[in-house]
């Protein structure tokens, strides 16, 4: 049985993506922070449909911890599959960040998922094996705005890692990303907000945790798709806004009084 590993699997997309591998045949290593409970419930929902799982914590701000998840799950399982889902995203500009927004978004947005790379690498070439890592990134890196000035500039790193990694490590490990617009309601914004938001690009309808799970099917099912990252957002890089999405309806309300 393949194993991965989906960091950040308690809530939200990192739950869909173990639930969908779960549903496919896959053993996951759901893993979480805070959310043990949500963790757990997950790979519970995974195992009475007949799947195989397990919830598996750590902090990935702690190196240490990042550094051992690997070799935790490889213990119970080998791993054929990363998938660097886990994020942290929290809001400052460029006058606002701090060294320690910055670093907290470095250590979880870029350095857990260059420790955890680097452990599997290790594992699957120990093994003679081949295996792939999938990382979750975010469409802004593509069209670049200054709201959430430390998370974008972790996700930006990672995009650069991704593509190093994947000159760095080839043939043993296949890499790839997955670049998603807004996809869930997210802090503060209302249903209605978010329907805004989310519809505000060329196509007028914007990514769905469908969509994204389709993309990861494709990059499994590809295997000379290597070093690329799939931009998921209706076209919304292509205007080039110049703020968040989030905030351009907020900007327009207020200048309309």
């Amino acid at each position: 049985m393949p194993a991965v590993l989906v960091t950040g699997a308690g809530k939200r997309i990192g739950a869909a993506i173990a639930q969908h591998l779960g549903g496919r045949g896959w053993y996951v290593f759901v893993h979480y922070n805070a959310s043990r409970d949500a963790a757990e419930a997950v790979a519970a929902s995974i195992i009475s449909a007949g799947g195989q799982a397990s919830a598996i914590g750590a902090d990935l701000a702690d190196s240490g911890a990042a550094q051992s998840l690997v070799t935790r799950c490889e213990a119970v399982q080998p791993l054929d599959l990363l998938i660097n889902n886990a994020s942290h995203f929290s809001y400052d500009t460029a006058a606002t960040a701090t060294a320690e927004t910055l670093d907290h978004n470095m250590r979880v947005n870029l350095y857990a998922p260059t420790l955890l790379a680097q452990g599997f690498y290790a594992a699957v070439k120990a093994r003679g094996g081949q295996g792939v890592i999938i990382n979750m990134i975010d469409n802004k890196v593509f069209a670049l705005n200054p709201d959430y000035f430390s998370y974008t500039l972790s996700k930006l790193a990672l995009q650069g890692m991704t593509q190093m990694l994947a000159m760095a490590f080839a043939p043993t490990i296949r890499i790839a990303g997955i670049a998603p617009g807004i996809t869930l309601v997210s802090g503060n914004q209302s249903e209605q907000e978010f329907q805004r938001t989310h519809n505000n690009n060329p196509l007028g309808q914007g990514c769905t945790p469908e969509q994204i799970l389709g993309a990861m099917d494709f990059i499994l099912a590809t295997p000379s798709y290597h070093g690329q990252t799939m931009v998921i957002d209706g076209g919304q890089v292509l205007q080039r806004r110049p703020r968040d999405i989030a905030f351009l309806h907020q900007d327009a309300a207020n200048a309309n009084g």
